[in-house]
């Protein structure tokens, strides 16, 4: 363009494989710390461990996100549970389980009666 190069600051998920693009990005940044002590899932991550070393293990993850160029919303960070719900799931430090609200509103969903409904 004569005014120079435009791009997005911000991923926009409505894009042609744009999820499918910012996974690759979470996982090309997080690739040390995978399935160590850190699940990603698109745009959601969890950094686990026990208690005396989780400040350090965060303290890894927030130097691979500033040396990447990667920023977190303050608004949608949680720091410091020991329970919380993820990407549908309740994670804990008995490990990961299927979230029963989803669980019931699956259940409570109505039989399909038709070929279109199915």
């Amino acid at each position: 363009m004569p005014w120079g190069t435009f791009c997005y600051t911000v991923m926009p998920f409505g894009l042609c494989n744009a999820p499918e693009t910012f996974q690759r990005l979470m996982n090309k940044v997080f690739d040390p710390f995978l399935g160590l002590f850190l699940r990603v899932f698109i745009d959601d991550f969890g950094v686990y461990s026990d208690r005396a070393s989780h400040l350090a293990k965060f303290e890894l993850v927030f130097q691979c996100l500033d040396s990447s160029g990667v920023t977190l919303n303050p608004e949608k960070t949680t720091i410091g549970f020991s329970e919380g719900k993820m990407v549908g799931h309740i994670v804990s430090k008995d490990g990961v389980a299927t979230d029963p609200e989803k669980l019931d509103r699956i259940s409570k969903l109505p039989f399909p009666t038709t070929k279109k409904a199915l």
